[in-house]
Order: C-alpha cells, then structure tokens, then sequence
C-alpha cells in the first residue's frame, strides 16, 4: 500500500513537470536531498526469525552529477538514514536497523528533464540485540540498484529508486547462523533533493 502511495506521489510530480532542455547538462553539480525508505530485510542460512513486515526510514542523500556527452549522467552519492524496526513473524521480538550508511556511483541517460539511472556501490549497517533474533553488530555489503528522477525546475528534483543490498553480518552476531549467512534487504526509496 505504501509503495503504490508512493508511486501515485511521484507520478503526480511528474505530470507537473514543465519542458527543459534537452540534453544532461543541467543535471551536473552539487545535491542534497531528505529521503523515505521501506525497507524489508530477510536472513540467509539462518534460523533466526525471518522479519516480514517491512519497516520505513528516514535519512538524507548529497553527491555530484557530471554530464558526458549530451544525454549520458555520471556521478557518486552517499546516504545516511536512521533507525528502523521489522517486526518479526510472531509479532515479538523485533529486529532493528540503528543506522545504514551507504555510498554508489551513479550512472543514467537524461530524457528531457527525467534521468534514468543504475547504482552500484557499498552498504552498512549497525544492528540492535534483539532476543532469539541477533546480538549487537554490523552487516556490510554490495548495494545495487535502478531509479527515475526528475528535474522539477532547474534546482528541485523528485525521485524513486528501488535497491537490493547482500550484507554479511558480524560472525555469531545472528542466532541460528551457519557459513555463508546473510542479510539481504530490498529497499524502494523516495525523495526530494535541492541542486547547486
């Protein structure tokens, strides 16, 4: 339900976007933006309980963009977003993001005022104890991802991007975890972000 919110949010940004000019140009420079992310992670080769409600963030973003050529983006970012609870699936205990801390490169085509871009990069996160789920401890990994944002005027832009994360979490730090356990979260975000 919070997904389709979402979409209908960005889809109403869009249809009330004038025309720009046409090439990536306009994209390159400074930004920063504040972010909502719903976030539902689950565990690999583990028999801790696995979350099933998904759980919302908020966090803010900055980077730069560079325009190569006419059409083609490139660029780097890091994000930072604070605590976010899962509830697991017999409503008790939760499992609890403390912080995620990310950083991607960037890299899209410009369609007017839309840029259509992918991600790459590294993600972490610090951990709660939660009884019968983990103790302390922090999970790393790659972040990867695919997103739409869309120029407002020359210094707004919205955005909406979906990312899937694979982290490998602090050895003995999830119950139940055998070799090659992981932390797999799929995240879609939405935000808003002033340019420089």
């Amino acid at each position: 339900m919070r997904l389709t919110i979402s979409a209908i949010a960005l889809t109403a940004a869009v249809s009330a976007t004038g025309a720009m000019a046409q090439d990536a140009s306009q994209w390159t420079g400074f930004y920063a933006g504040f972010a909502t992310n719903i976030i539902s992670p689950e565990f690999d080769n583990s028999t801790a309980p696995t979350p099933l409600q998904e759980g919302t963030s908020f966090g803010a973003y900055g980077g730069y963009n560079y325009a190569v050529g006419d059409n083609f983006v490139v660029g780097a970012e890091v994000g930072y977003s604070g605590p976010v609870a899962f509830q697991t699936t017999n409503t008790t205990p939760d499992f609890e993001f403390d912080n995620v801390l990310n950083a991607r490169v960037r890299g899209g085509y410009a369609l007017g005022n839309a840029l259509v871009y992918g991600s790459l990069g590294y993600q972490m996160v610090n951990y709660s104890a939660a009884t019968g789920v983990s103790s302390e401890g922090s999970a790393d990994g790659l972040v990867y991802g695919i997103g739409l944002e869309m120029l407002l005027n020359e210094q707004v832009s919205v955005r909406m991007d979906y990312t899937s994360t694979h982290m490998n979490p602090d050895a003995g730090t999830i119950d139940g975890g055998s070799s090659g356990e992981q932390i797999d979260a799929n995240a879609v975000g939405l935000g808003v972000a002033l340019h420089f």
